[in-house]
Protein backbone atom coordinates (compact mmCIF):
# COMPACT_ATOMS: atom_id res chain seq x y z
CA UNK A 1 0.00 0.00 0.00
CA UNK A 2 2.88 2.44 0.64
CA UNK A 3 3.97 1.88 -2.93
CA UNK A 4 0.94 2.58 -4.50
CA UNK A 5 0.02 5.63 -2.19
CA UNK A 6 3.80 7.19 -3.59
CA UNK A 7 2.73 6.24 -6.90
CA UNK A 8 -0.95 7.26 -6.92
CA UNK A 9 0.38 11.03 -5.62
CA UNK A 10 3.80 11.32 -8.24
CA UNK A 11 1.12 10.57 -11.02
CA UNK A 12 -1.31 13.37 -9.82
CA UNK A 13 1.36 15.79 -9.62
CA UNK A 14 2.66 15.15 -12.75
CA UNK A 15 -1.48 15.51 -13.39
CA UNK A 16 -1.52 19.00 -11.99
CA UNK A 17 1.60 20.10 -13.88
CA UNK A 18 -0.14 19.27 -17.05
CA UNK A 19 -3.18 20.68 -16.16
CA UNK A 20 -1.69 24.02 -14.78
CA UNK A 21 0.12 23.96 -18.61
CA UNK A 22 -2.65 23.81 -20.07
CA UNK A 23 -4.27 26.61 -18.10
CA UNK A 24 -1.27 28.99 -18.58
CA UNK A 25 -0.99 28.34 -22.28
CA UNK A 26 -5.00 28.77 -22.42
CA UNK A 27 -4.62 32.30 -20.82
CA UNK A 28 -1.75 33.88 -22.97
CA UNK A 29 -2.03 35.14 -26.86
CA UNK A 30 -1.05 32.27 -29.29
CA UNK A 31 2.27 33.50 -30.17
CA UNK A 32 3.33 33.01 -26.82
CA UNK A 33 2.49 29.74 -25.88
CA UNK A 34 5.31 27.80 -27.15
CA UNK A 35 7.39 29.99 -24.35
CA UNK A 36 4.67 29.08 -21.44
CA UNK A 37 4.97 25.75 -22.21
CA UNK A 38 8.63 25.68 -21.86
CA UNK A 39 8.20 27.85 -18.64
CA UNK A 40 6.20 25.17 -17.11
CA UNK A 41 8.36 22.07 -18.33
CA UNK A 42 11.82 23.99 -17.33
CA UNK A 43 10.29 24.33 -13.76
CA UNK A 44 9.05 21.15 -13.85
CA UNK A 45 12.73 19.94 -14.68
CA UNK A 46 13.90 22.03 -11.45
CA UNK A 47 11.85 20.94 -8.80
CA UNK A 48 11.70 16.92 -9.88
CA UNK A 49 15.91 17.68 -9.39
CA UNK A 50 15.66 19.75 -6.61
CA UNK A 51 13.33 17.15 -4.98
CA UNK A 52 15.63 14.00 -5.43
CA UNK A 53 18.41 16.18 -3.90
CA UNK A 54 16.91 17.76 -1.24
CA UNK A 55 13.32 17.05 -0.84
CA UNK A 56 13.72 13.06 -0.56
CA UNK A 57 16.32 13.62 2.24
CA UNK A 58 13.92 15.84 4.05
CA UNK A 59 11.22 13.75 3.19
CA UNK A 60 12.24 10.05 4.69
CA UNK A 61 15.53 11.24 6.11
CA UNK A 62 18.17 9.13 3.91
CA UNK A 63 20.15 9.45 1.14
CA UNK A 64 18.47 8.99 -2.29
CA UNK A 65 21.41 7.49 -3.14
CA UNK A 66 21.77 5.38 -0.26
Amino acid sequence: MDVFFLTMGAAMVLAMHAGFAFLEVGTVRKKNQVNALVRVITDFGFSTIAYFFIGFAVAYDINFWG
